[in-house]
């Protein structure tokens, strides 16, 4: 198996070598996937560039002044608040690794704190949007049946764009009305199907998908090529259709359905423990966000409609 160069690369010094081996650690014992790897050793590789030319070139000689100094330094540079907090993020992981697994000696990153980042409210749309949306694919053709049943499949499970992309026949139980997520950290969770997106999925499977395909494939979701729907493509179906909707396509991306799917949950009476396991969130504060979005949207109601809620 050839070597990646950029392996290669890192391991030249002990910093290169302790980032190397938690990159390990985050594939092989977290199960993180290639992206989510990827953005952890460009934040890591930003931080070793920082650091070796100024002669630390081994974590256990790393001090919390050292990383403020870089943090400052990426701020100069023009780093956002966003992405400064995604690399304190990189920086607190990595360095509780190696004061646990390496060093046995203190974390410098241990009292790092990331800027405070505005709570920005996800986007949602009405049900009456989605429902547009969801009637926006006309006709039989293989790819039209196929884009029905995944916009009907990204509402009715709120999965991400890369679960549904990854998603394969054997985890997909339409008779159960369910079928079964792989999603960040290797963590499954079943989602249950409702029977639309059942219906959709179903008339996918029997007539669209075998036209599709061009050798045998588990991906329930194919091109046209008949290979496994990249997640851009999914991206453009979703802003294609969209678009016949008469919905602003910059308001509307594959990850538009998961934060719909939970609000309108919640809206509809389900508790905020169940959609947090439907959406395989690992803390509830973050599913927590959608009940904010509920509260605003009441809000609104209220100062449209209330007589007297105007100043």
């Amino acid at each position: 198996m050839p070597i990646d160069a950029a392996e290669v690369f890192v391991s030249v010094t002990p910093l290169g070598m302790q980032i190397q081996q938690f990159l390990d650690y985050l594939r092989l014992e977290c199960g993180l996937a290639g992206n989510s790897i990827t953005a952890y050793r460009n934040d890591l590789d930003h931080m070793r560039d920082h650091l070796e030319p100024r002669g630390f070139n081994d974590a256990k000689n790393v001090m919390p002044d050292h990383l403020s100094a870089f943090l400052a330094d990426q701020r100069g540079a023009g780093d956002s608040d966003r992405t400064l907090a995604r690399r304190v993020s990189a920086l607190r992981m990595f360095f509780k690794f190696v004061s646990v697994e390496i060093t046995r000696g203190p974390d410098p990153a241990q009292f790092l704190q990331p800027p405070r980042l505005p709570s920005n409210l996800p986007d949602c749309l009405s049900t009456e949007d989605i429902e547009r949306l969801l009637a926006s694919p006309h006709g039989d053709e293989p790819a039209t049946q196929r884009d029905r049943a995944l916009l009907h499949a990204f509402y009715a499970t709120g999965a991400r764009v890369s679960e549904l992309c990854g998603l394969v026949l054997s985890r997909l139980h339409l008779d159960a009305g369910y079928l079964s997520v792989r999603g960040k950290g290797n963590k499954e969770r079943i989602v249950p199907l409702g029977v639309r997106a059942k219906d959709q999925l179903r008339a996918y499977l029997v007539s669209g998908r075998p036209a599709l395909l061009k050798a045998p494939s588990e991906h329930v979701f194919v091109s046209t090529r008949g290979r496994p729907l990249a997640r851009f493509r999914a991206w453009e179906i979703v802003r294609k259709y969209a678009s016949v909707a008469n919905i602003h396509t910059d308001l509307v991306h594959p990850h538009t359905f998961r934060h719909c799917f939970a609000t309108h949950m919640l809206e509809n009476g389900a508790d905020i423990r169940s959609v947090q396991e439907m959406l395989g969130h690992a803390s509830i504060s973050t599913t927590q966000i959608y009940t904010h979005v509920n509260a605003k949207r009441l809000r609104d109601v209220v100062l449209r409609h209330h007589p007297r809620a105007a100043g």
